[in-house]
């Protein structure tokens, strides 16, 4: 068995999921090879962080969330609004600026002089 066979068995051969002919050639490759051992020691050590990971979060997370974003960006977020519908969106801005032109182009439409010629 080399390195790549036994990393690909180390899930099954944490769960105890190994057949018993598979599981002695990983014990005997483990035995022999010291850097499948580090792996397997680093897979066991991950699996049980991650076993940690189940707990539920705080009551207060979201909380404390909130407050660290407030400090660091010096209450530009979460802060009292004061301006209609808080800050202005860019979209806003935007659709006012395209209706006020769409309003130009029409105004200039009909002041523009029609049927005028040049003279020849």
């Amino acid at each position: 068995m080399d390195h790549a066979q036994a990393q690909a068995t180390f899930s099954d051969y944490v769960d105890g999921t190994l057949p018993p002919g598979q599981r002695e050639a990983v014990d005997q490759h483990l035995s022999a090879c010291i850097q499948c051992r580090t792996e397997l020691a680093g897979f066991r050590k991950t699996v049980g962080s991650l076993g940690r990971l189940k707990q539920a979060a705080p009551v207060n997370l979201l909380g404390n969330i909130k407050q660290q974003i407030y400090k660091r960006s010096r209450g530009r977020f979460f802060a009292p609004r004061w301006k209609l519908f808080g800050r202005i969106p860019f979209e806003w801005v935007s659709l006012a600026t395209i209706i006020a032109m769409l309003v130009y182009y029409i105004a200039m439409l009909h002041g523009s002089p029609a049927g005028v010629r040049p003279a020849p």
